[in-house]
């Protein structure tokens, strides 16, 4: 593979966040069973939390407006972070090895909770762009955040590698023209035949640092 660049997606490949998104998802939503809550949620993982909570709200009859919800399960997020978030292991000594590589985050988590999420981690500081939902019209599936990121690493998208690890992020670096690689415990549907899977984050950035 060439490339010039690279993208990684932030939860689900920097590091395990989905318990605590599943956990915050829950208690904002303590009225509803947490199976049912689990079961709609999985359909949209990889979304920005509006159009999350857009759909919870409908698919439950809640009682509640979109920001309210959002808000409510910002707020239970945030509190579980300062409780030994790490990124995934050897993680940071992989992303070592990419220092002569320009390096983005582009995520469908707000401005907020992705700084607070890369410095509990210890990874502020590391990436030349960071690029979230807040940075952006049209979140995930959308193309957006990964056109902006190779704007703002001055590449063209298709110099940039993206790592992803949900079906509506795969969709948003598939369109936005990048090359892409998944992270998943699963096999993708056809419609990405062409995107090669790992099972990890720094089995992929090892694999991509040798086809390089």
């Amino acid at each position: 593979m060439e490339f010039e660049a690279l993208v990684l997606d932030m939860d689900g490949v920097l590091a395990d966040t989905e318990p605590l998104h599943v956990k915050a998802w829950n208690q904002a939503l303590s009225g509803v069973s947490a199976r049912a809550v689990y079961d709609e949620r999985s359909k949209l993982q990889g979304m920005a939390s509006p159009d999350i909570a857009r759909e919870l709200i409908r698919a439950f009859d809640l009682p509640f407006t979109v920001d309210e919800l959002v808000e409510r399960k910002r707020g239970i997020f945030r509190s579980f972070l300062g409780n030994g978030l790490k990124p995934f292991p050897g993680l940071v000594e992989e992303l070592a090895a990419w220092r002569r590589y320009p390096l983005a985050v582009a995520t469908a988590s707000p401005r907020l909770e992705t700084g607070l999420m890369l410095g509990h981690m210890g990874l502020d500081g590391l990436f030349s762009a960071v690029v979230t939902n807040d940075d952006v019209s049209r979140p995930k599936p959308a193309p957006d955040c990964y056109l902006l990121a190779a704007r703002r690493l001055a590449v063209t998208p298709d110099r940039c590698v993206v790592i992803e690890d949900s079906l509506h992020g795969i969709r948003a670096a598939v369109d936005a023209g990048t090359q892409v690689l998944a992270v998943s415990a699963v096999a993708l549907p056809s419609v990405f035949s062409g995107v090669r899977v790992f099972p990890g984050t720094v089995e992929a950035l090892r694999w991509l640092r040798q086809a390089g």
